[in-house]
């Protein structure tokens, strides 16, 4: 078997199996543990699948696989950059604003430059990222920390976002389909990402184009209820589809 049929064949079992680990790969497909370390960082270097700790998971089908924050945060990081430029710069000065957790608005919490803003945030790393800026009022919600994640959870964080205000909500996703919507890989964080919605009067979602058509374990909402997408990169069918459900979309400039 030569060695680009060999990473057809092992992201094909990754993706049926979710994950895979390394003494798995190389008894299936016989050859040693070092070539399928090396065959592993080769599809993961092209964002198909998802280095881990011994092995990899599924990165487009892994519907509800929690991803660690470093792997998340490696994933696209260039054109997470530009989301956070381009979205940083529909803040205003004395804006109240929310950030979902993530790595891409964590992009955007190290861009805002505007004087007088609160951030609210479930993110314990944008939090920490925007403590020394003077020009920022940070708020963090209560609840269970999720440890890959940094992110707080639980009926503490839904309740605090419930009774919130903001003039907007800067979203991020796991998974974008114009017919499915827009889905999460954990139960646990759509109420709240619901709540987040709801207290805002402009929704903005900001991902970059490898989450286009794909769907994962939890439903959030129809895309309908965004207002604006900022993402680095949008094909025809995918812009149309937006456009018609109303969303306005902006594409990253860093």
């Amino acid at each position: 078997m030569f060695q680009i049929e060999r990473h057809e064949e092992i992201l094909k079992y990754i993706n049926e199996t979710q994950k895979a680990n390394t003494n798995e790969l190389a008894a299936k497909f016989k050859v040693s543990k070092v070539t399928i370390r090396r065959d592993i960082d080769i599809l993961a270097s092209h964002g198909l699948v998802i280095k881990t700790h011994g092995g990899a998971v599924a990165f487009n089908n892994s519907l509800q696989y929690e991803i660690p924050y470093t792997l998340k945060a490696e994933h696209n990081l260039s054109a997470k950059k530009a989301i956070g430029v381009t979205a940083s710069r529909l803040i205003k000065d004395g804006d109240i604003i929310i950030l979902d957790s993530g790595s891409t608005t964590l992009e955007i919490a190290r861009n805002i430059i505007q004087k007088n803003i609160t951030v609210v945030t479930d993110d314990i790393k944008i939090a920490m990222e925007l403590s020394c800026k003077d020009n920022i009022t940070v708020i963090v919600c209560g609840g269970t920390l999720s440890d890959p994640v940094f992110t707080l959870t639980g009926n503490t964080a839904v309740e605090f976002f419930s009774k919130l205000h903001v003039n907007k909500t800067f979203l991020g996703c796991d998974a974008v389909d114009l017919d499915f919507g827009i889905s999460n890989r954990t139960y646990g964080e759509v109420d709240i990402k619901s709540a987040m919605m709801d207290a805002a009067d402009e929704i903005i979602m900001v991902t970059d184009e490898s989450k286009l058509d794909k769907k994962v374990f939890c439903y959030l909402c129809d895309i309908s209820k965004l207002d604006k997408l900022v993402i680095d990169k949008i094909d025809e069918r995918n812009s149309r589809g937006f456009a018609e459900r109303g969303v306005e979309i902006i594409l990253a400039k860093s």
